[in-house]
Parts: C-alpha cells; structure tokens; sequence
C-alpha cells in the first residue's frame, strides 16, 4: 500500500462528497475506495478544516495523523504520494516545498500553477529528483471516460478527424477540465491557439492579473486534427466532447452517458462495449500512481501531457487578450494569472 499524505482539507479534497457516497468525487472518496493506497496524513493551517475531515471522515480513516501545516506533514511522515489540494496561487512554493521532502510522487490539484514560468520551476525541480507530477484533471479518469478513451484508440471510430468540448469559464481554473478532455481524445501534441474570451471584472492581490474566461478557442494540433473548445454548455451539457472520426462518432463526459454512433448513425449498445460500473475518479487516478510506483506505466495526466494542457490554457489566455494566434510553447512565461480554483 502507497502511503498518501494530502496538503488542505478543502472540498477538492475531502468535501464535495462523504464516505457513503457510491462515486466519491474528492480525493478522501478515492483513497477510501482504493485498495493500493492509504492515507497516512493530513495537513491543515485551519484547525477547523481538521476538525470537520476529522468528523467526516474520521471513522473510515482512524489511523490518519493530522498536522497544522505541510512542513510539519512532510518533516514527520514517510510519504509515497503527496496530494496538493490548496488554493492554486500556492502551488508553486507548496510543489517546492513537497520536492524538498522527496516523496515518490506528487499528485497537484488544477490549476497547476499562476505562470508559465512557475510550471518550468515546478517541473525542472520534481524531474531533477525523478519525481513525477501527476495533475488533477480529475473527470479525465471517469470509469467511462477511460472506456471510450480505450475503443476510439482501439479504432471503433476510425481515425479521429475532430474533437468538440463545452464548457466555459475561466480558462485555466475551470475550463482546464475541459482542455484536457479535448486532449485525451485528440493528443496532447498542440502547436497553436487562437481564441476569445473575456476578462470578468475582479480584484486580485498585486502582481497578478485578472483570469481570462474562455469564449471559444481553435486548437491546432501537429496530428491534423481539429479541436474546438466552445465556451458554454453544449446540448448535453458541460465537461464533455463530440469526438468525430472517420468511421463513427463518440460523446464522453463525466456527467453525460456515453454514446458511440456507427459510421451509418447507428448507436451502439452501451451493454456490449464493456463500460465498468461507476466509481470515484479519484480512486482510477490513485491506483494509476500506485501502479506506477510499482513499475507500471506513467500515470494519465502526468509529465509533458500535463504540461501541455497548461501551455494550452496560457496560449488562450494570451490570444484571447491580443487577438492573435499563438503558437506554443508560449513565450510569454512570466503573466502571472490569478488562478484560484
């Protein structure tokens, strides 16, 4: 059993759900679901936040340690995996902070950092000590989201031409979700963004800038596919995408039920294309880093593809305020962006 230690008690981490639910969407759900990890400690400035994970998920976790802040964790504990669930504005000096402590891995809530510039740090750090940051696109690993990932890579669409996602809001603290469900179906090889957004009127501590909300982007991708990112709920919905291939199409969201079309327009029938029943996200993503601590394969979301979905943000960011295309990687890594999802 991988040994988790999780950086704030928000309602990422532990909250949007309890330990009755079926599918826990919270990183507490996910551990208590797994069988490959254990969660050995919290970390918490606000001793009322470890007082409530103490109520709520005390009795499932009785033999968890809570501390008053990180460096209390990471100096007391031997951890495997250190979930960061605080506000994005600290991620970069948590992330360093975690690196120095030298766990096996690192699992990071979105957004994954402010700037460019702070991923760069982030990353050149963690790989400097072979650390790998797995990022927390959580509706990424959907029991069926995962499903439909694996048939349209087996071909049950052909060859993908064009993705489609929906949802809107801001680019990096929100929408990410969605930039990252576009890429699990079209790649993680951009080249360009040009989009529109907005800028919403809000105060934000000095040195940083407003977060852009995405409008619409077009997303080029050195593969040829097309990729759309429509600003708004689609007929479905949000956080999902209409994957177009050459012989057939596919919907996948972590709320939408999924739907593969034949290319006559025929829908396929769920029963036959072995969906697994419905769990927790966290628990597929949890078990995706044990796997890989025990010699499996990098998990999802983790690394360059990681990576990407961020510099795809920042490139909307920047189009979305210039007008113009931008081609990634960006060049602008020092716009330091509020992003405090």
């Amino acid at each position: 059993m991988q040994r988790v230690g999780i950086i704030g008690l928000g309602n990422i981490a532990a909250f949007y759900s309890n330990p009755d639910a079926p599918a826990p969407y919270c990183h507490a759900g996910g551990i208590h679901h797994s069988e490959t990890v254990t969660l050995a400690a919290v970390a918490d400035l606000d001793p009322e936040r470890r007082e409530r994970f103490r109520d709520v998920w005390g009795p499932v976790f009785p033999d968890t340690a809570y501390y008053n802040s990180a460096a209390a964790m990471l100096k007391a504990e031997d951890l495997d995996i250190v979930a960061v669930c605080n506000r994005g504005p600290h991620h970069y000096e948590t992330v360093l902070e975690v690196v120095a402590a030298e766990p096996r891995a690192i699992f990071l809530e979105k957004p994954l950092s402010c700037s460019l510039e702070e991923m760069d740090s982030m990353f050149a750090a963690a790989d400097a000590k072979e650390i790998p940051i797995t990022v927390s696109y959580s509706r990424h690993w959907a029991p069926h989201v995962l499903r439909l990932q694996q048939l349209v890579r087996d071909g049950i669409i052909g060859e993908v031409e064009t993705v489609v996602g929906y949802t809107g809001k801001a680019f990096l603290s929100f929408a990410g979700h969605v930039t990252d469900l576009i890429c699990q179906f079209a790649g993680y090889d951009a080249t360009a963004v040009y989009a529109r957004g907005r800028v919403p009127q809000q105060d934000v501590p000095s040195g940083y800038e407003v977060e852009p909300h995405v409008g619409s982007a077009l997303i080029e991708l050195a593969s040829g596919v097309s990729a759309v990112h429509i600003g708004r709920d689609g007929e479905h919905g949000g956080f999902y995408v209409d994957v177009f291939g050459t012989a057939g199409r596919v919907r996948a969201g972590i709320y939408t039920p999924p739907v593969v079309t034949d290319a006559d327009g025929v829908v396929c029938d769920p029963a036959e294309l072995g969906f697994p029943a419905n769990d927790s996200p966290f628990r597929y993503a949890y078990d995706q880093i044990a796997a890989h601590l025990d010699g499996g394969a990098l998990p999802h979301c983790t690394g360059d593809d990681a990576r990407m979905v961020h510099e795809i943000g920042f490139a909307g960011i920047e189009s979305a305020l210039t007008g113009r295309r931008v081609t990634i990687p960006g060049t602008n890594r020092a716009r330091k962006v509020y992003a405090n999802g």
